[in-house]
C-alpha cells in the first residue's frame, strides 16, 4: 500500500491521479471512549477506583470527490456510495499514513454508521466533500501482517550473532517463538539483558501470551531457572540464540502482532 492512502471494501482513496482525495482522518490517533467502573464513596470525598475499559473506535474520513467530466464525477461518487453502504458487517479499513501506526500499514475492522455529502455550489462544479464515519467495535488498530524474525545460533565454535528486531506497536507484544534443532536452547534479549531458557532437546514452542512452553511431542515444558518471558515493549532490540550443541545451528522463529490504541 502506498503512503497517504487508505482502502475500504475495494475502494482506494488518496492514490495519485485518483478522483477521490483524502482531506482529513480523525479517530486513529484519538483514544476511544473510556467506560469507567469507579464508584462513589459513601460519606467520603472521592471515588473508589475501578477498572477502565475502552468502548469502540469511531473513525471519521473527510474525502474530496471530483471529476473533470460529469461522467467521471458520477462514477467516483457512486464508488464512494457503494463502498460505504450501511447495513453490512464489519470490513477491513486499511491505511498507511506515515507517522501513524509506526508508519506501517495497519487496519481496523469497522462498518459505516454515518455519511454526509452536501450538494452545494462546489457540487455544481463537480466537487463534493464527503464525510464518512466508520465504527469499529474492537478499538485496537492491528498491524497488516504478522511480523517474523528468524534467529540462528552460532556453529563450529563461532559465537552466536545478534539479530535486530523492531517492535513498532504501541502495545507490548507477546511473541511466539518456535525453536528447532536445539539442545537446551536459550533465547536472549541482548538489549534488555533478559533471557528465556528451556532444558530440552528437540523442537519446542514458547507462547508468551499463554505463558506456556510446548514440546513437539505435545508435552508441556518448564522454563529454566532465571527465565523471563520474552515480552516486547515498543522499541528496537538485539536478539540472540544459544544452545549446547556447537556442531549444528539451532533456529528460533520469533513471530508477533503489532497493535496500537
Amino acid at each position: 500500500m502506498d503512503d497517504w492512502t487508505c482502502e475500504y471494501r475495494g475502494l482506494v482513496m488518496g492514490a495519485p491521479g485518483s478522483p477521490i482525495s483524502i482531506v482529513a482522518v480523525d479517530g486513529l490517533l484519538s483514544l476511544p471512549e473510556i467506560r469507567t467502573s469507579d464508584l462513589a464513596l459513601v460519606q467520603r470525598h472521592g471515588l473508589w477506583a475501578g477498572d477502565d475499559y475502552m468502548s469502540g473506535r469511531a473513525v471519521t474520513l473527510t474525502l474530496e470527490v471530483y471529476g473533470s467530466t460529469q461522467e467521471e464525477f458520477s462514477r467516483a461518487l457512486t464508488a464512494v456510495q457503494a463502498a460505504f453502504m450501511p447495513g453490512g458487517g464489519e470490513a477491513v479499513f486499511r491505511f498507511r499514513f506515515p507517522g501513524a501506526a509506526g508508519g506501517q500499514t495497519a487496519f481496523v475492522r469497522a462498518r459505516p454508521r454515518k455519511r454526509s455529502a452536501p450538494m452545494d455550489l462546489n457540487f455544481m462544479h463537480l466537487v463534493c466533500n464527503v464525510v464518512v464515519e466508520l465504527f469499529a467495535t474492537d478499538p485496537t488498530i492491528w498491524g497488516d501482517a504478522e511480523r517474523r524474525l528468524e534467529v540462528i545460533s552460532g556453529v563450529g565454535g563461532q559465537p552466536s550473532r545478534s539479530y535486530r528486531l523492531i517492535q513498532y506497536g504501541a502495545k507490548t507484544a507477546m511473541p511466539a517463538i518456535s525453536i528447532a534443532n536445539a539442545v537446551n536452547p536459550v533465547i536472549e534479549n541482548v538489549t534488555t539483558g533478559t533471557r528465556f531458557g528451556v532444558t530440552y532437546t528437540g523442537a519446542l514452542t514458547i507462547d508468551t501470551r499463554a505463558r506456556r512452553v510446548t514440546a513437539s511431542t505435545g508435552a508441556t515444558l518448564a522454563p529454566a531457572a532465571g527465565s523471563t518471558w520474552p515480552e516486547l515493549p515498543p522499541g528496537e532490540y538485539l536478539m540472540r540464540l544459544r544452545h549446547d550443541d556447537a556442531s549444528k545451528p539451532a533456529t528460533a522463529a520469533i513471530t508477533w502482532d503489532e497493535q496500537w490504541i
